[in-house]
């Protein structure tokens, strides 16, 4: 009895390596297809070049605002706008847009100081506040801890010249200032979140956007109930791409690849976001989240050596797997997005993997999360509730962006 019970587990196991197999695979295949394919949408039209407000929701001066901040003011568009919104005036980051403001006189900049709330996110109560000065019909919305290259509106504006298109979003790559913690998140977004959004784009139509760069008409934005039909709910930017699509117009990926700079700190840091993210995944798309586990090939890899020992059987597959993804993570990493990953982060994707799944089991276990300081419960339907008990501001808080 013990052995047939053996057989079957070992059986099991085996399906599920050759599942993350596929997973890795097809991954790979899906990020070379969409980085290699040529995409004449992405090509920037010199005879149309509508105006851009750029919307920079702020809260505090992060490492690298400056600079982050600076890359949306060298930008090589005829006609743009930055606004800048933050709730409080003395809030660090008013210093920051003040330099700017001084630095680039030839910028149409402004901030908005507003701390009216129009619902339970700040970061879209901030929007919403910003909207008052826009000036323009194109909008293009980032957070705050983004870094674009100078040519970055001209190319994420050129799809919506077809009128079909509704919205524009970005993939973005991970640039690591700290320790291990924020080693362990760049590499999430490196060699974990891509791979799985352009698979995924293989096998459904798209529906949502992320908040590392969004960019549309004003007049969609209005059409779909605008920032205000945001005002309750976490996964903002994954929301507001569901939205539009229900217009009956089209997500668009671009080719523009942004970077978002990380410096958490701590692994306190770590687990919150992560958990976070996790928890906003597993509340918008349930079964979708809750599949995601038979692709942590690293997992079973590491299951089927503890269950087979040092046996071929169990040996020669679980290897092939830990290899196939280290193999693929570096060539999407450093051949299709282009980060600089060195080879000792590398290394650490197998550890990191592991941390996830520890995540994965995690998000099941609560429904609380930590946004901008502060300790909501996400509902069911996305949206998210102040957090009955505990204190508003956990030592070490991290304030950071979900997907």
């Amino acid at each position: 009895m013990y052995e047939f019970g053996f057989g079957w587990m070992q059986v099991g196991i085996w399906c599920l390596l050759g599942v993350a197999t596929w997973f890795y695979l097809h991954c790979l295949f899906a990020a070379w297809s969409f980085f290699r394919s040529p995409r004449p949408e992405d090509r920037p039209q010199s005879d149309w070049e509508p105006g851009v407000s750029i919307l920079k929701p702020l809260k505090g001066a992060e490492p690298n605002l400056y600079e982050n901040l600076a890359r949306f003011c060298r930008q090589r568009y005829p006609t743009f706008q930055l606004v800048c919104g933050v709730a409080e005036s003395d809030d660090p980051a008013v210093a920051v847009v003040r330099r700017l403001q001084r630095e680039f006189p030839e910028v149409d900049l402004a901030l908005v100081i507003d701390a009216e709330l129009h619902g339970s996110s700040h970061k879209v109560s901030n929007l919403i506040n910003m909207m008052r000065v826009v000036r323009h019909p194109v909008l293009a919305v980032s957070d705050s801890d983004i870094r674009v290259p100078e040519d970055y509106l001209r190319r994420v504006v050129a799809p919506l010249r077809d009128e079909s298109i509704g919205i524009v979003t970005c993939l973005y790559r991970a640039v690591a200032r700290g320790g291990l913690a924020t080693v362990f998140d760049a590499l999430f977004v490196n060699t974990d979140f891509c791979h799985q959004v352009l698979l995924a784009r293989q096998l459904e139509p798209a529906r949502y956007a992320f908040g590392a760069s969004i960019v549309m008409r004003r007049s969609t934005l209005e059409a779909a109930g605008g920032f205000e039909r945001l005002a309750n709910l976490l996964a903002d930017d994954y929301f507001l791409g569901r939205y539009v699509t229900e217009l009956g117009k089209r997500n668009w990926l671009s080719e523009c690849v942004v970077d978002t700079v990380i410096d958490l700190g701590s692994f306190r840091k770590l687990v919150l976001h992560q958990l976070r993210w996790g928890r906003t995944f597993r509340t918008c798309r349930p079964f979708s989240y809750f599949m995601t586990i038979v692709t942590h090939g690293t997992l079973w890899a590491c299951v089927a050596l503890l269950v087979g020992g040092l046996s071929w059987v169990s040996l020669a597959p679980a290897l092939g797997v830990l290899a196939l993804r280290l193999v693929t993570s570096g060539i999407i990493s450093w051949r299709l997005l282009g980060t600089r990953l060195p080879w000792r982060d590398l290394a650490l994707v197998l550890p990191k993997d592991l941390f996830m799944s520890v995540i994965w089991l995690a998000s099941f276990l609560g429904s609380t999360v930590w946004w901008s300081g502060r300790r909501f419960r996400v509902l069911h339907n996305g949206e998210m509730v102040p957090a009955a008990g505990g204190p508003d501001v956990p030592p070490d808080a991290v304030v950071a962006k979900p997907w």
